[in-house]
């Protein structure tokens, strides 16, 4: 029929909580983050499967898509294809409309994803250690790995019931001299969501390890993770 629908603007507000690595865009030398992870818009019982693909809108016209639910109280991650200067705190908003008389009060929206624009990561400066005297008995080589910080580069193995991945890819924790076989079982915790998995093997010849995780890892790539005490 020809008659008109008539509708509901909705709008959600919610807030960047942590941002992701930062990226040097190439086309205007921008530092920028794709990734960021908001809070304050979902309650922490929310099925977030549904929202998945929604457009964020921020303060200066960046719009990026929800990616994934990130831990389990209600935070998301958002991926913005073109980058974003979004700082901690800044504003997160869900704009939609729902049609009146639709029994499914399904979310639509109007806007669409800009075009990628891609950048090359800015990496930290890294601090130099200073070696100790004779530390290369095993014994010692252990203890210096209590508390070492490293990085997760990659999630694999297929994502189980509760949506989480069983086994990360991580670099950092070791060097390529480190023999890595002695360090296997080894307790490691994700920083950001404090889930703990263990040392499974090497991966590769560069000190990077594959950490499996029983109950799943929801951390994303990037985040850091510690070698807990042996």
């Amino acid at each position: 029929n020809g008659r008109l629908k008539s509708y509901t603007k909705k709008e959600k507000v919610g807030r960047c909580c942590r941002l992701g690595d930062p990226y040097r865009r190439s086309d205007d030398n921008k530092l920028v983050r794709y990734e960021i992870f908001g809070t304050d818009l979902f309650k922490k019982e929310t099925n977030m499967s549904q929202f998945v693909g929604l457009l964020i809108e921020t303060d200066s016209g960046d719009v990026g898509s929800i990616q994934s639910s990130f831990g389990s109280s209600g935070k998301f991650r958002v991926h913005f294809p073109a980058g974003t200067g979004l700082k901690e705190g800044d504003s997160l908003y869900l704009r939609f409309k729902r049609y009146a008389n639709d029994p499914r009060k399904a979310i639509h929206q109007d806007g669409t994803l800009p075009q990628a624009r891609i950048g090359s990561r800015v990496d930290p400066p890294v601090k130099k250690k200073k070696k100790k005297n004779g530390s290369n008995n095993a014994d010692e080589q252990s203890s210096t790995k209590n508390g070492a910080v490293g990085e997760i580069e990659k999630l694999k193995g297929d994502i189980l019931e509760n949506g989480k991945s069983p086994m990360a890819i991580v670099s950092g924790l070791f060097t390529m001299a480190d023999d890595i076989s002695k360090h296997k079982g080894r307790k490691v915790v994700a920083v950001t969501t404090e889930e703990e998995g263990s040392i499974h093997g090497s991966f590769g010849k560069m000190g990077k390890v594959k950490v499996s995780f029983e109950n799943g890892v929801s951390a994303e790539v990037g985040s850091r993770v510690k070698m807990l005490a042996a």
